[in-house]
């Protein structure tokens, strides 16, 4: 966790952890990025003339690795234990998806703890917050399975409700 005291230590901020991110050719990608990417924005505004009143909101920006079928990207060694990660992180944030979805049918648990991702993202799935989604397809057709499972995803996601208080 980093304080930024403006916007562009804010920018520098996201610039640095995106040229930490893992990047590795595989068969059906040049530039397969080879790990999520969260980027949390913490605001705070206290009110004017000594006042007490503090407002707080919170800001992810979330940047999903792609599921990519083992046999289609020919990954092995570091680059295939790398899409098993991104692959079980992604299961588990479709389960939490599922049982928000079925949290309507009177399903009390939640797996938020499954994964980190799941957990720093729960107000954000399930909470009291503003969500937005923005899935990326391929356009070719040899990814025509990876894109429809994308659109499937987006749609079960995009049924999830929130009360925002």
């Amino acid at each position: 966790m980093h304080r930024a005291t403006s916007e562009e230590e804010a920018l520098n901020l996201l610039f640095l952890g995106d040229t930490n991110r893992a990047i590795s050719e595989t068969a059906m990608n040049q530039a397969s990025s080879r790990s999520h990417c969260l980027f949390t924005v913490f605001l705070e505004c206290r009110g004017a003339g000594g006042s007490d009143k503090v407002r707080r909101s919170k800001l992810h920006l979330v940047d999903l690795a792609g599921s990519e079928r083992v046999h289609k990207t020919k990954s092995d060694g570091v680059t295939l234990r790398e899409a098993q990660y991104i692959n079980t992180s992604l299961f588990y944030l479709e389960m939490v998806i599922v049982a928000l979805n079925e949290k309507k049918g009177g399903r009390v648990h939640i797996p938020y703890r499954n994964s980190m991702m799941t957990s720093v993202l729960r107000d954000s799935l399930g909470g009291n917050c503003r969500t937005s989604l923005v899935v990326c397809a391929s356009p070719a057709s040899a990814d025509a399975s990876e894109t429809a499972s994308t659109l499937d995803f987006g749609s079960r996601a995009m049924k999830v409700r929130v009360r925002v208080r």
